[in-house]
C-alpha cells in the first residue's frame, strides 16, 4: 500500500467513525424513545391489576420489563441493554448537549459514556454544568481533543469541581469499601487486586519499586527480568518471608518517598480563587482527581511527615515553567508567606535545565516529570518515574536540556529510535509525534490544578502551585 493509498484509507477511517458515532447517537435516541414507550405501556397495564403484598415496587418491575424489551430488539446480553438503556436514558434526559456532539462526531461513545457514568451521581443540573465545562475542549472529532486518558481526567476533575462536599463524601465511601480479592487468571498465573485510598496505592507502588530495584536484574535461569517482573519477585518475597518467620530485606529507609500529590497553594492554605480547585495524584497511571480537602488534609500530613517540600512556579495557563526544591516545613508547616519567602530565597540558587553530559541531572530529570507525568506518547499510561528519559533529538546533535527531553516508556522508546515514529518536542511541552500512517498527534501537557476549567486561575493569573516531593529522584 503506497503512502497516498494510506493517507486516503486513514480519510476514509476517520469518516467512517464519525458516520458511525452519528449512527450511534441516533440509536441512543430511539432506545430512549422506545424505553419511554415501553414504560408507559408497562406502568399502564399494571395499573388495571392489583399489587399483591411482596412483590417488587412497580418502578423496578417496569426497568427490568424495560431492559427485557431492549434485549429482544437488539439481540444483546442483560448486562448490554441496561447499559445501553441507562446511556440513552442519560444522554436524552440530562446531557442532550453530550449526544448532539457524539452526533456531530466531536466524541465517540466511550468519551460519552465517560461523561455520562462520571455524572451519573450528581443533580442534573450539577451534571449539566459539568457538561459545559468540558465539552468546549472536546476538540472537531476524537483524534484532534483529549486522549481518552485525558478526557477522563478533565471529566473526574470538573465532577469533583462542580459538587466540592459531594465528591468529598464519595471519596470517604469509597475508602471505607477497601477490599484485597485474589483470584485465578489462568495459565497458572492469579491476580491479587487491592482496593485502598489513592494516596495509600501510591506510597505501595513506590516501596514496591524501591524493593525491585535492590532485585537481581538476572533470573536464575539466566534471563534478563523486566521491571515488572522485578516488582512481582520482590514483592513475593517480602510475603514469603513474613510467612516464614524470616527476615524482611533491607530497603533504604526515605521518608521522602514521593506519593505524587500535586495542589495549588489556595488549595493548601484554603484561602484563594483556587482553594476549591480539585488536587491531582500523579505515578498510577491516568492523574486521580483528588477533593481539595483531602488534597490539603494529605499534603499537611505528609509535609508534617517530613516530606519535602517543591513548588511548581507556572505560566497563566497552568504550564509548569521551574520546580523550586525548598526543604522541609517550619516546625509548625507552611504559611503563605513563609512559602513565598522561601519560593524567593531559593529562586537565585536553581541549577541550570542544561548539562552538557549525556545523562540528564536530577534537575532536569524533575523538571520533566513534573511537565510530563506520563510517557510523552498518546494515551500511554506508564508513569514517568518508570520511563526512559529520552532525548527527543538524539544526542549529541539534540542538548542535554529540559527543552530536549522527555519520558517514554521502554516500548514507546524503541518505537522511536527504530524509526517507525517520528517526533518533536515543542517549547510549550507539547509532542508531535508523525506515525507511519502520516497521521500527526499532538500530546499536549494537562494544566495543573487550579488552572483547569472553572478551577479558579483559568483566566490568566500566575501563581504558584505546591506539592510534597522526593528530592532524590534518579533517570528511569
Amino acid at each position: 500500500m503506497g503512502q497516498q493509498q494510506v493517507a486516503e484509507t486513514v480519510v476514509e477511517l476517520r469518516a467512517l467513525s464519525q458516520q458511525i458515532a452519528a449512527l450511534q447517537a441516533e440509536q441512543l435516541r430511539l432506545l430512549a424513545d422506545l424505553a419511554a414507550g415501553c414504560e408507559a405501556e408497562a406502568l399502564a397495564e399494571l395499573a388495571t391489576r392489583p399489587r399483591v403484598p411482596g412483590q417488587p415496587c412497580d418502578e423496578e418491575v417496569v426497568a427490568t420489563a424495560v431492559t427485557d424489551e431492549v434485549m429482544a430488539v437488539l439481540g444483546v446480553s442483560h448486562g448490554q441493554a441496561q447499559r445501553f438503556g441507562l446511556l440513552a436514558r442519560r444522554l436524552t434526559r440530562v446531557l442532550p448537549h453530550t449526544l448532539d456532539a457524539l452526533a456531530a462526531g466531536r466524541l465517540d461513545l466511550t468519551r460519552a459514556q465517560v461523561l455520562a457514568e462520571a455524572t451519573e451521581g450528581l443533580a442534573d443540573a450539577t451534571a449539566r454544568a459539568v457538561e459545559s465545562l468540558v465539552l468546549p475542549g472536546a476538540g472537531s472529532a476524537p483524534w484532534n481533543g483529549p486522549s481518552p486518558r485525558a478526557w477522563r481526567g478533565r471529566v473526574e476533575r470538573a465532577v469533583v469541581r462542580a459538587d466540592v462536599d459531594a465528591a468529598r463524601r464519595r471519596r470517604e465511601a469509597a475508602v471505607r469499601q477497601r477490599a484485597v480479592r485474589a483470584w485465578p487468571w489462568g495459565d497458572g498465573t492469579g491476580v491479587l487486586q487491592i482496593h485502598a485510598a489513592d494516596h495509600d496505592i501510591a506510597m505501595a507502588d513506590q516501596v514496591i519499586t524501591d524493593l525491585a530495584r535492590a532485585w537481581p536484574s538476572v533470573g536464575s535461569d539466566g534471563e534478563s527480568l523486566s521491571m515488572d517482573q522485578r516488582r512481582v519477585d520482590a514483592l513475593m518475597d517480602v510475603l514469603r518471608r513474613i510467612r516464614d518467620g524470616a527476615a524482611l530485606p533491607t530497603v533504604p529507609v526515605r521518608r521522602e518517598r514521593e506519593i505524587g500529590l500535586v495542589l495549588h497553594a489556595d488549595t493548601l492554605f484554603a484561602d484563594g480563587p483556587a482553594a476549591d480547585a480539585p488536587g491531582e495524584l500523579r505515578g498510577l497511571g491516568g492523574p486521580a482527581a483528588v477533593d481539595p480537602r483531602s488534597a490539603a488534609e494529605t499534603a499537611r500530613a505528609e509535609i508534617a511527615r517530613g516530606v519535602r517540600t517543591c513548588a511548581v512556579l507556572t505560566d497563566t495557563h497552568g504550564a509548569v515553567q521551574r520546580l523550586v526544591p525548598l526543604g522541609r516545613a517550619p516546625r509548625d508547616g507552611w504559611t503563605r508567606e513563609q512559602l513565598t519567602a522561601a519560593v524567593t530565597a531559593a529562586l537565585t540558587t536553581l541549577p541550570p535545565l542544561y548539562t552538557p553530559t549525556y545523562t540528564p541531572t536530577a534537575a532536569i530529570a524533575e523538571h520533566v516529570r513534573a511537565v510530563h507525568p506520563r510517557c510523552v506518547s498518546y494515551d500511554c499510561a506508564r508513569s514517568a518515574r518508570r520511563c526512559d528519559l529520552d532525548h527527543d533529538e538524539p544526542w549529541p546533535r539534540g542538548p542535554t536540556s529540559s527543552a530536549n527531553v522527555a519520558p517514554r516508556c521502554r516500548r514507546h522508546h524503541e518505537h522511536k529510535t527504530r524509526g517507525l515514529v517520528r517526533t518533536r518536542l515543542h517549547a510549550d511541552g507539547s509532542v508531535t509525534a508523525t506515525m507511519l500512517t502520516g497521521v500527526r498527534v499532538v500530546v499536549r501537557p494537562e494544566p495543573l490544578p487550579g488552572f483547569g476549567p472553572g478551577e479558579g486561575y483559568d483566566t490568566g493569573r500566575r501563581v504558584v502551585g505546591v506539592r510534597p516531593d522526593r528530592p532524590d529522584a534518579d533517570a528511569a
